[in-house]
């Protein structure tokens, strides 16, 4: 195999250079030339024409020359200009061989290209093909065909799935299906998949009316012994077309009965304009995800509903409901104090919506939650909301989860909810806090050596502008570990009993100053930007900073201690 362009000089190209003649030869005879010209004794009296037209000619052989030894010599700067051009394209053709990018395992490629699919890029398989030998070995291992997107309004729909199933081959399927207009090709596609049913892993309908995604649904016979996931979204619940009965019911097609034989589905997400019955979500799911975007102008939501939801799912590990900003959609407090839901396998739950939402926590015991997350997308007011603070506290007395990780973003609370929910999570490692008027006072409540709160060792803080940057750094050195020496020749030091701030993260916040940042950084890892790749502001980019960030790299202060800038 030709690695490159031949190094050596070719040895006709070197002859040919070496017989020009060179160019102080020619330009001394043009001066002989000139003197003989001047020198010449016709000159002084009558020339004849025979005298004349032979000057003339000796000159014109001259031009003759002159313009051969011209033409040889832009032949020669041709040629070198050639050579050196073939020693650019070696140049360039010997460090494309040690780039990153040529230097990567095939596996790994494979891997990024399905990062690629994942995120969106569904025609990445075709397009990494053409760009040099070595990625389009990659982009053939099947893994990276296993994302199967069927656009139903493409006329070649039919075609393009059969080309990614002959692709994809033995791997398991992650499929999608898009139905906004067309569905002519629906069924015939559908029965194309089947054909590979038993590598279903995850399956996504997204559908703009409800009709035809229970056309899909019904279409899709199992067994489907390996699909793990399910996802459906729908955008409309009817078509202006539709004849609705009176006692119809505007439902999905009972999961329970389309997925009877689905031994390994864990997790279901369902986005749609109104809450599912209770009776259609299977028994066996340990994820569950509720996504409200309702594209009425209003919209209510059931307390009690969400809770029938719930009370069947014994076995859920996960659950997260969701209402995106928009329209008014509120949740009716309909708070029936005796209807308590236990669900003895969860661990972690996310309420995102107006605070009417946050009114289900007082009434589920999860004696193993580790990780709660609220969000609140209320307009601010400027003051915290107590209600909140009241169904988090009473959620916490009444259930007692050893929660490890509790981020509150846009949904503040008061001074006194913080400290008393504080005092109920002995477990908790991770705090997370957006938009909070958390204070000096609260923050000195988690000091050590006997602080609230004892286990806490990673604190995120963004947007939280009423607390001075040096109570952060108190914090940070009341909770650290005393020093051997300390103990040995200090007779009144005492060990502290709190575990000890790992990491902080400080984004946006007012009175947290360049000199609160190096303090932090020799004391612990200090971070001030988002670097996760799942961070919630990373999407909605919220916190950027980056003009922040070079100015301390600037001054030399991204150099000081463990600051990741």
């Amino acid at each position: 195999m030709q690695t490159g362009y031949p190094l050596t000089e070719s040895p006709a190209t070197t002859a040919s250079i070496k017989q020009v003649p060179p160019l102080a030869h020619l330009v001394t005879g043009m001066r002989s030339s000139l003197l003989k010209l001047r020198s010449n004794p016709y000159l002084d009296g009558e020339p004849t024409v025979e005298t004349i037209s032979s000057e003339i000619s000796a000159h014109e052989s001259a031009i003759s020359i002159i313009d051969k030894e011209i033409s040889e010599l832009s032949s020669a700067i041709r040629r070198l200009e050639f050579r050196k051009w073939e020693h650019g394209e070696n140049i360039r053709y010997f460090r494309g061989l040690i780039t990153l990018a040529r230097r990567l395992p095939l596996e790994i490629l494979a891997n990024i290209f399905g990062i690629c699919v994942r995120e969106g890029y569904t025609r990445t398989p075709l397009v990494v093909s053409h760009v040099c030998s070595q990625w389009r070995e990659a982009a053939c291992i099947p893994s990276v065909w296993s994302h199967i997107y069927v656009d139903f309004d493409s006329p070649s729909a039919f075609s393009r799935t059969k080309f990614w199933l002959t692709k994809a081959k033995d791997c398991y399927l992650h499929i999608t299906m898009e139905i906004r207009g067309e569905q002519v090709q629906l069924l015939d596609v559908i029965n194309l998949l089947l054909y590979k049913r038993t590598q279903w892993r995850s399956l996504n309908i997204n559908s703009a009316l409800l009709s035809a995604a229970n056309q899909a649904l019904t279409a899709c016979k199992g067994p489907f012994p390996e699909l793990h996931t399910f996802s459906a979204s729908v955008q409309q619940e009817f078509s202006d077309n539709d004849q609705i009965e009176e006692d119809e019911t505007r439902e999905l097609v009972d999961l329970r009965a389309a997925f009877h034989d689905v031994p390994r589905l864990s997790a279901v997400r369902i986005v749609r304009n109104i809450l599912p019955e209770s009776n259609i979500i299977p028994y066996s799911i340990k994820d569950l995800s509720l996504v409200l975007p309702s594209h009425y102008s209003t919209a209510t939501f059931s307390v009690p509903s969400v809770l029938r939801i719930l009370e069947d799912l014994r076995s859920l590990e996960k659950v997260s409901i969701i209402i995106p900003p928009g329209p008014i959609r509120r949740f009716e407090l309909e708070i029936d104090t005796d209807h308590i839901v236990i669900l003895p396998s969860l661990h972690s739950i996310t309420l995102a919506g107006r605070s009417g939402i946050h009114s289900i926590l007082p009434n589920l015991i999860t004696p193993n939650l580790h990780a709660l997350c609220l969000r609140s997308s209320d307009d601010l007011v400027g003051s915290p909301d107590a209600e909140i603070g009241q169904y988090l506290y009473k959620f916490l007395d009444l259930s007692s989860p050893p929660l490890e990780e509790l981020e509150l973003r846009d949904a503040d609370i008061p001074a006194a909810y913080f400290i008393r929910c504080f005092s109920r999570m002995g477990r908790l490692k991770t705090l997370r806090l957006h938009e909070s008027e958390i204070s000096d006072s609260t923050l000195t409540e988690l000091f050590g050596p006997y602080g609230l709160c004892p286990s806490l060792s990673f604190i995120d803080l963004r947007w939280c502008g009423h607390f001075r940057g040096r109570t952060l750094v108190d914090l940070v050195r009341s909770r650290q570990p005393l020093d051997t020496d300390d103990l040995r020749f200090g007779g009144d030091l005492v060990q502290t009993t709190c575990t000890a701030i790992t990491k902080i993260i400080a984004i946006h916040c007012s009175f947290v100053t360049k000199q609160d940042i190096v303090d932090l950084a020799h004391l612990t890892v200090c971070q001030v930007v988002v670097m996760d790749s799942d961070d919630y502001c990373r999407g909605i980019g919220c916190c950027v900073n980056d003009r922040y960030r070079r100015r301390l790299a600037l001054e030399g202060i991204g150099r000081t201690g463990k600051l990741i800038l």
